[in-house]
């Protein structure tokens, strides 16, 4: 009966630490996110150079706040929106849905080097917004 109960107890120990690290990644993401710098490569024949920084000024203005292990509100100026998020650790990629069931999920960036990466390809060019954990 000891042998068997002990036997019980290290697997529950072994389960523990597994979930814990699995869990200690998403808790990386956990917190307030924002925009650090935002990268435009875009085709200045098809859009105006102002435009091109009104979009970028716009980019800055979004904060990230991960709530938890799958809630996500995305704040942009003055306009908030909730969402759920997944995180695929292998790949260290972020998807988000507005629907709360992981249906229609969307890539929101990569998780690398304590940052987000949000690239984004348009018909005039790509943007790529950096987020930093804020403190």
């Amino acid at each position: 009966m000891t042998r068997n109960f002990s036997g019980i107890v290290f697997f529950l120990l072994i389960l523990t630490t597994f979930l814990a690290g699995c869990a200690n990644e998403k808790n990386k993401l956990v917190g307030v996110w924002k925009v650090s710098d935002v990268k435009t490569n875009f085709d200045e024949s098809k859009v105006n150079p102002a435009t091109l920084q009104q979009v970028a000024e716009l980019e800055k203005q979004t904060v990230l706040k991960f709530a938890n292990d799958t809630s996500l509100v995305i704040m942009m100026g003055e306009r908030n929106f909730s969402a759920f998020y997944t995180f695929d650790k292998p790949s260290g990629k972020i998807f988000y849905s507005f629907d709360g069931r992981s249906i229609n999920m969307n890539e929101l960036g990569i998780l690398k080097d304590e940052t987000i990466i949000s690239a984004s390809e348009t018909p005039v060019g790509m943007i790529e917004v950096i987020y930093l954990k804020s403190n």
